[in-house]
């Protein structure tokens, strides 16, 4: 179900691995609708460590992506922190990946995604 609300244009460049000489495959990019929201948040990394997600004047701020119940029958499967998310004509890196839960068994978004 595509909401009303996902009304920005999202390029998610999904990583495909490395080769036996350890350089990166040819990544897929897949266009999907979702919604950016800029915000500002104290994140925890992948190693643990306290990331401030949207500095102030920094040259990205961060951004909130949501996105879609159908998204992962369009890229192939779940999002994983080596993809990676264009909008705005820049490559953004996944700094942390949220599923948000609904009791009452209907989602608007399956991600809530942190870039930097």
């Amino acid at each position: 179900m595509s909401s009303p609300y996902f009304v920005d244009d999202i390029i998610i460049v999904k990583w495909a691995g490395v080769d036996i000489y350890n350089e990166p495959n040819a990544t897929t990019e897949y266009e999907v609708k979702g919604k950016i929201e800029y915000k500002t948040r104290l994140l925890s990394g992948l190693s643990g460590q306290q990331v401030t997600a949207g500095v102030k004047g920094a040259v990205t701020a961060s951004a909130t992506v949501l996105l879609g119940e159908e998204i992962d029958d369009i890229i192939g499967g779940a999002l994983q922190h080596e993809d990676r998310i264009k909008f705005g004509g820049i490559e953004h890196t996944i700094l942390k990946i949220d599923r948000p839960k609904a009791f009452t068994g209907y989602f608007v978004f399956k991600y809530e995604i942190w870039v930097a």
